[in-house]
């Protein structure tokens, strides 16, 4: 079944914990401060991939999703609309995107986790591509383990399943499924490399990156 023709009313949003307990899981080999500062510097590289598909007209709006007032300050800062989320956890979070888009009748949802440092607008276009043959589907970029859902895209935005945290990737395509929804999944180097454990540090920092002794000031400048 062929899908409208306009592919505009596309809307993104990125998640993104309070910076006082960003990325947990490196907690062993980073202090607070280099956590918040990692953090962000990964989401404005995630944000900047967005923004580079909403210049070639393929997204409608870009929002950051965060309980934390200093977050969307600087979403705001960055040009993202801020949503303030009241509830814990991740999937609260995307839930309240969620329904923000299909109020605001956005032809899509694409989430995008806010630690990508390798994605590119061109990858995120390419994804969009792969979509506009139906009237309803999921698409799903898993991690390299195909373990978590790093992109998800569905067409209508209330479509969007979510079921995040571990094995959601396997979740996020039986729910679909199981709601008669077409799936397709995306595989892209970008979409794949996501910053969660010391060995995807390593990997970032070997990469050229993000840099500890420059992490201060990333902290204090908010918007890179």
């Amino acid at each position: 079944m062929q899908a409208p023709a306009h592919d505009n009313g596309i809307f993104a949003v990125i998640p993104i914990k309070r910076l006082d307990n960003a990325k947990s899981r490196l907690a062993n080999v980073l202090t607070p401060a280099e956590r918040a500062s990692l953090a962000l510097t990964l989401a404005t590289h995630t944000l900047s991939a967005l923004k580079a598909l909403h210049a070639t007209g393929a997204l409608a709006r870009i929002a950051i999703v965060s309980p934390d007032p200093d977050v969307l300050v600087w979403a705001e800062q960055n040009g993202a609309v801020g949503l303030r989320q009241t509830s814990a956890g991740l999937n609260a979070g995307l839930s309240l995107a969620r329904d923000w888009a299909t109020e605001q009748r956005a032809d899509g949802l694409l989430i995008a986790l806010g630690d990508l440092p390798l994605l590119s607008g061109k990858e995120l276009r390419r994804m969009l591509a792969m979509t506009r043959l139906y009237d309803q589907v999921v698409a799903l970029a898993p991690d390299r383990f195909d373990d978590g859902t790093n992109l998800l895209l569905a067409r209508p935005a209330a479509l969007a399943p979510l079921a995040y945290g571990r094995g959601s990737f396997a979740r996020h395509q039986r729910l679909a499924r199981q709601r008669g929804i077409s799936t397709v999944v995306f595989r892209a180097p970008g979409a794949a490399f996501d910053v969660d454990t010391p060995a995807d540090l390593y990997e970032l920092i070997t990469r050229g990156l993000w840099q500890r002794e420059q992490s201060t000031d990333a902290l204090n400048q908010r918007e890179l």
